[in-house]
Parts: structure tokens; sequence; C-alpha cells
């Protein structure tokens, strides 16, 4: 989608958010207990807009608010050096200056996106129905012990299993807050783990001001302003904190993150709801 185009739906999505806003409490503006979450009827609007583009919400719309402070983050710089090569790929292979991706003879790989992401793969995944007695946590463990992966302030956020295979998202937690991203992605199949992508936050501070959130109802119509949400289905939306991770991320080693309200789709996508949908105070 190109930036103005962008821009438009999204300003037209506030215009509609704030029209519904104003409309539904319009009648209560003078009343101190209208709560918008207690009203059914916005509820179900937002819920009829969404189903014109065929999104369906299959889980509960949380309706608490919160007041957070926005978090001064800082990244891990991944370095490619020998060490790091022959940890994941074997003896033999050689750093080479501005080369982000290598491999062995075995299939196996490593590939360093913007200087923070770091993606190994396996091995090729395999098709095949995943079997019940799979123990992918313990696999997970494992991996992480072997591979001396500190995998410590992660917790897992979400799994998504499709057909034949399926993926664990980990997160780094800040107050019971998920950090989205600050990450462990594991990709699994039927013989286990196939690929492991990471980027890491090595630190968290708390800067001055404290946000307070709109409702996850009225931040759900920022949707509109995505063209790639249609035929989908919500299966979860919860609070998080988050950065865009836009066209400079290359060159960013620490960045403000904004608690935002995040939607998990059943395929396994996510958006993160971004909008002026802030009060700083």
């Amino acid at each position: 989608m190109d930036w103005n185009k962008s821009n438009i739906i999204f300003i037209v999505a506030f215009i509609i958010l704030n029209i519904f806003l104003l409309s539904y409490s319009f009648n209560d503006i003078f009343s101190e207990e209208y709560n918008i979450m207690s009203d059914k009827d916005f509820i179900e609007d937002v819920e009829n807009i969404l189903k014109e583009k065929n999104i369906a919400i299959n889980c509960e719309i949380p309706k608490e608010i919160y007041t957070l402070p926005v978090l001064d983050t800082e990244y891990r710089i991944i370095n490619i050096d020998k060490k790091m090569l022959e940890k994941f790929l074997g003896e033999g292979i050689d750093p080479v200056e501005n080369v982000f991706s290598y491999s062995n003879q075995k299939g196996e790989s490593i590939e360093i996106i913007e200087g923070k992401k770091f993606i190994y793969t396996l091995r090729e995944k395999v098709n095949g129905n995943l079997e019940d007695n799979l123990k992918i946590t313990d696999e997970i463990n494992n991996f992480l012990k072997n591979k001396n992966i500190d995998g410590s302030g992660f917790s897992e956020n979400y799994r998504i299993i499709i057909d034949d295979s399926g993926f664990i998202m980990y997160t780094r937690y800040y107050n019971n807050v998920s950090v989205d991203n600050s990450y462990m992605k594991f990709y699994f199949d039927r013989n286990g783990i196939y690929k492991f992508e990471m980027q890491k936050i090595i630190s968290i501070k708390e800067i001055g001001e404290k946000v307070n959130t709109f409702t996850a109802a009225e931040s759900l119509l920022k949707l509109l302003s995505y063209d790639d949400v249609n035929n989908k289905e919500i299966i979860k939306i919860d609070m998080s904190y988050y950065s865009i991770e836009d066209e400079n991320w290359q060159v960013i080693s620490g960045i403000n993150s904004y608690p935002v309200w995040k939607v998990i789709f059943s395929d396994g996508t996510q958006k993160h709801l971004i909008s002026p949908n802030i009060y700083f105070y």
C-alpha cells in the first residue's frame, strides 16, 4: 500500500471512530458512570462494521482501560563472528564483511536481518499430520540449552497450529504486559523444530509520561485502515508494548515502546492497532 493511500484510509477510519464515540457518548456526556464497554449497541456496531470486511471476532473483547508507562528499549545488535558461525553451522565457515546469510552442507542456515533479527533454519519443513504426543515445549527447552540461548524473561504468548505445522511465539514481559518486539519464534512440524527466529531487547526503562489507552473495542476500528485483514478471524485481543519497525529499523539500536492493543488472527498473523488512541498525561 502506498503512503498516501495508507494515510487516507487511516484518516477515514479515525473519522469513523470519532463519529462513533461522539454518537454514543453525546447523550451520556454529563454522566460519570457511562462506560462504552457496557454499551452493547456500540459493541454490536463495531462487530457489524468489521463483518463488512469479513472480519470475525471469535474471542472476548477486553473491557480494561490501561494506564501504563512508555518504555525506553535497547536492542541487542548482532555481530556475525566465527564463534557464532561455528555454534550454529559448524566449523569451516568464515565471516565475510557485509554478508548476512550463511549456510552449510547439511542444509542449515542463519540469516541476520537489520542487525537485530536472527533466523536459524535447521532443515526444510516436512509434510504430515502433527502427532498428539509431540512434546514441543520439552524440545524448545532442549534446543535453547543445546544452543546456549538465554531464554530468561520470555514466556509463551500464543501458539498457532495449521494443518501439518505451526509455531509458538514467546515474548518478553514487562509488568505482565508483552513487549512484542522482543521475541523468540519456534516453527515446528511433525518432526519437531525446523526454524527459529529471535529478536531481543536487552534493556527496558520507564520514561516519565504515562499513557491512557482507549478501549479495545474502540481500537478495533483501526483495522479498517488495513487492506490485508479481510476474511480473517480474530482469536485473541490483548494489550502489548510495541514499536513500529519501519525503513529506519536497521540503524536503530534503541527506541520507545508504547502500549497498544494487539489482535491475533487464526492464521497466525497479528496487527498492532497503532492509532491516535493514546493520551499522554
